[in-house]
């Protein structure tokens, strides 16, 4: 019995060293399993910044060109907008004039008078132009198109568009189309969708005063770019219903990563843009690319709205006054370099609360210096603003934030809805120094030196990579953060800064992203996971040297306390962030601060005002600066700004009921007469300026100089020799401006066939006249001083009727002299009612008036 007791002893014994050899053995094995998944991940880890580096330019985006287009627009010559005076005014004012031909608007003074209920924005989309045009829409495989203006001299085909050559041909080429490019149904249909949408989403996002009628639309020339779209007919005799901004819409081909591009191409009396032509790239019409789409077209109708270098000296303030300044250039001393701020109110407002910069140090928003072709000038700084939907690249990431909308709002032109922004995160409670100085001085994750280490992105959404480029040439001085001067961030958008990027795959939100180690490290990915620094491994296990020292861990915010999860316990973080240890695992995760993962609001920062000045006003080092119209500690009273300056009614919401004459919300800016606008002129405070500078790309030039390149006017150039003219100054654009304004004018005033035929007394006298007028209104007088002021005939619409026996209306006024240069008024718009004696006798009364130097000459 003793030895069965002993043996089954023995045999115990046995199959417990048995037990404990197996299970060294498994112990050995999971170690070399950690060492090889911590080896693929290492491998992974260079692949995929290898990858970074080699890709990084495949990113899905779109690269904005809308100042290329606006370069190529301020070529001498190069028509940048028309103006088109629109009706504003409450119902039951005095209805609008309607003529025959071009429909002009007769405003009386009350319309200045202007209902300030604004109403959602109209926007008309029209597709008439899609496809239609021979030159510049791919219809067939290998057809060759233009994009811009290729060279007048060169053939067919020369340049060719290559955005891969040395140095890359975007524009003024000749396009080889492919099957992507051309506009099938489906890709019209997915057209209609993404613009409708992006149409209803504006609708939602600004409010504008509603055009009274009709939208009224000039159509003395092709509207946009690359050719552009010539308007309907009936756009200009009868306008279009219910619409405050008219879009057409073309599928011209692009070159590179630009999705679509928008310009404006008219104006009201006011600057707002009414008019403007939007292309899309039947190649990008994918579902792939929908979401990118859908972002690129509300960043492209932006610049139509007004983020526009071109629209910002239109830009109006409470007053309805022209603003007195939109944008500041100064030097920089911290960064070393010319800076663009917008320093608009609203503007400055909205960012001083994203940033957390309330130091009178930050005097206004940077927009883009760098990019070159396409994208300095008229977008967002990308350093500051990242992934804002008006930086110079867009992606399905990018965000409309409050900045933006308050720029539209700083116009004058529009209410902005600030619930349809985006949580904006790049920068956010970052502080006044984040802002003002370079960003080598950046703290924590917007900022990274080595390419050894991978760490968080700035919004910790996911696990990044450092790309740090070695270029072929020397960087900027400005942006030479590292001591060898050729070494630089990835993006020349960001100032070549340094940050941790993501890695396609590193997404802490996303289950997908999930990789062997995960359990091993404590790591779980999905939406309320986030990247924290972290050197945790279970007990028992070692982590390796080269595995990254962030991780993705879940977290909550609750009772005003950060919580953070390691298989499944929960633990409470310190409120500024630190260090905390887990059972089971050795070492320790670092949780971030409160506010970076809970806070909705921005942080308790110095310099912060009570309410947040409720919005009405600025806030600088804990002080509101109020904004006109409000008062009080935090800017939440309502006032009548100047008791309405004695030209208005102060109503119980503190606002201003202005009388007739007077406008802005105090009612000092006095408005013109209603024939300004009609003229093409511009009111400022009661004063209507006639300038040659307000038609953008038109220059007063010396008569000689345009008798070449308009026939037309050949004769009215030459006896006004010594004058100039606002008009084109490159030859190609004068052309076409007698082909498509000048000579269909003379052809309506001297009309062919069987009336030319019929007017057999005093034809070259008619034939004379018919010129000057079309050409007055073609290419408007320079006055002799040089101010740029416009100076029209007085007299050409008179000397029409005698010489032709017409009957125009000279009282229309489409055209403006003063009342020192001569009498009456001039215009070109009505029908001609000829009759044979009428042309007879006037026929007969320019001859004999010639003969005694008495013929009547326009000045």
């Amino acid at each position: 019995m003793e030895e069965i007791i002993r043996c089954s002893s023995c045999n115990a014994r046995r199959f417990g060293s048995k037990l404990r050899f197996a299970a060294v053995i498994f112990e050995i094995l999971l170690i070399f399993l950690w060492f090889d998944a911590v080896h693929a991940k290492l491998q992974e880890h260079q692949l995929r910044w290898r990858d970074s580096e080699r890709g990084s330019e495949n990113i899905v985006s779109h690269s904005c060109i809308h100042d290329q287009i606006l370069e190529q627009r301020k070529r001498p010559g190069r028509k940048v907008y028309s103006v088109t005076p629109q009706v504003y005014q409450k119902s039951g004012s005095s209805k609008p004039f309607h003529h025959k031909g071009r429909a002009l608007l007769g405003i009386s003074n009350s319309q200045e008078q202007i209902n300030n209920a604004k109403q959602p924005i109209r926007i008309y989309l029209n597709y008439d132009a899609v496809g239609h045009s021979p030159d510049r829409d791919c219809r067939n495989v290998g057809d060759i198109v233009k994009l811009g203006e290729p060279p007048a001299t060169s053939l067919l085909g020369n340049p060719s568009c290559n955005p891969h050559a040395d140095p890359p041909i975007y524009g003024d080429c000749w396009y080889n189309c492919t099957l992507d490019d051309i506009s099938d149904k489906d890709k019209r249909h997915r057209l209609r969708k993404a613009l409708g949408q992006t149409a209803d989403w504006f609708r939602r996002a600004l409010a504008v005063e509603p055009v009274k009628g009709n939208l009224r639309l000039s159509g003395y020339s092709a509207c946009g770019q690359d050719g552009g779209v010539q308007l309907p007919r009936e756009y200009v005799e009868e306008g279009v219903a219910d619409a405050d901004l008219v879009l057409l819409v073309t599928t011209r081909p692009t070159t590179g990563n630009t999705l679509a591009w928008a310009v404006a191409c008219e104006r009201d009396q006011w600057g707002r843009a009414i008019a403007g032509h939007v292309n899309v790239a039947p190649r990008h019409l994918t579902a792939e690319a929908e979401t990118l789409l859908s972002a690129t077209l509300i960043h492209e109708v932006m610049h139509v709205l007004g983020f526009d270098p071109h629209a910002f000296s239109h830009f109006r303030d409470e007053r309805k006054r022209r603003r007195s300044q939109v944008i500041q250039q100064v030097m920089d001393e911290k960064l070393g370099r010319m800076v663009t701020r917008v320093v608009l109110p609203h503007v400055v407002m909205h960012s001083r609360y994203h940033y957390g910069a309330f130091s009178e140090n930050f005097t206004g928003l940077e927009l883009e210096d760098g990019g070159g072709r396409g994208t300095s000038g008229s977008h967002w700084e990308k350093r500051l603003l990242m992934n804002e939907i008006m930086t110079g690249s867009v992606d399905t990431r990018s965000v409309v934030s409050k900045m933006t909308l308050a720029l539209l709002e700083d116009s004058g032109w529009y209410q902005a809805n600030y619930s349809m922004a985006d949580r904006l995160d790049w920068g956010r409670n970052q502080g006044t120094d984040f802002v003002t100085s370079p960003c080598n001085l950046w703290k924590g994750a917007y900022h990274c030196n080595t390419t050894l280490l991978s760490g968080c992105t700035y919004n910790r959404e996911a696990e990044g990579y450092c790309p740090i480029v070695s270029y072929s040439g020397d960087l900027p001085q400005w942006a030479r953060y590292f001591p060898q001067a050729n070494k630089g961030g990835q993006s020349s958008l960001a100032d070549y800064c340094t940050y941790f990027v993501a890695y396609s795959d590193g997404s802490c939100t996303d289950t997908n992203s999930a990789r062997a180690p995960d359990r091993m490290l404590g790591e779980v990915r999905g939406s309320n996971s986030r990247c924290m620094a972290s050197s945790l491994v279970r007990t028992g296990f070692v982590r390796g040297s080269m595995t990254q020292g962030n991780g993705c861990y879940q977290h909550r915010c609750v009772n005003n306390s950060l919580e953070v999860a390691v298989d499944g316990i929960w633990k409470v973080c310190p409120e500024a962030g630190g260090p905390v240890q887990f059972p089971g695992f050795n070492g320790e995760l670092i949780c971030p601060a409160y506010h970076e993962l809970c806070s909705t609001g921005p942080i308790a920062v110095f310099g912060q005002c009570p309410n947040s000045c409720t919005f009405n006003g600025d806030c600088v080092d804990g002080k509101c600066h109020c904004f006109l119209g409000f008062y009080g500690h935090d800017c939440s009273k309502r006032s009548c700004p100047d008791n309405c300056n004695g030209h208005g009614k102060c109503l119980s919401n503190g606002a201003c009921e202005c009388e007739n004459g007077y406008t802005g919300i105090d009612c000092s800016t006095a408005v013109c007469d209603e024939q300004c606008s009609l003229h093409g002129g511009v009111c400022d405070n009661g004063v209507c300026e006639f300038r040659c500078s307000d038609y953008a790309g038109y220059t007063c030039q010396n008569s000689s100089k345009l008798i070449s390149s308009l026939s037309v006017c050949k004769y009215v150039l030459e006896k006004d020799a010594g004058g100039q003219h606002c008009a084109p100054s490159e030859s190609s654009i004068l052309q076409q401006l007698e082909e498509v304004v000048v000579t269909p004018n003379y052809h309506r005033l001297f009309p062919g066939g069987a009336r030319k035929l019929f007017n057999i007394f005093g034809t070259s006298y008619c034939d004379e006249a018919a010129k000057r007028l079309a050409c007055w209104i073609s290419i408007q007088k320079c006055d002799k001083d040089g101010d740029n002021r416009l100076r029209v005939c007085h007299s050409a619409c008179q000397s029409y009727n005698l010489a032709c026996g017409a009957s125009l209306d000279c009282s229309d006024q489409t055209l403006f002299s003063s009342k020192e240069e001569g009498e009456g008024q001039c215009t070109g718009s009505s029908d001609i009612r000829l009759s044979w004696l009428d042309r007879l006798r006037g026929g007969l009364y320019l001859k004999n008036s010639s003969s005694k130097g008495m013929f009547v000459k326009s000045s």
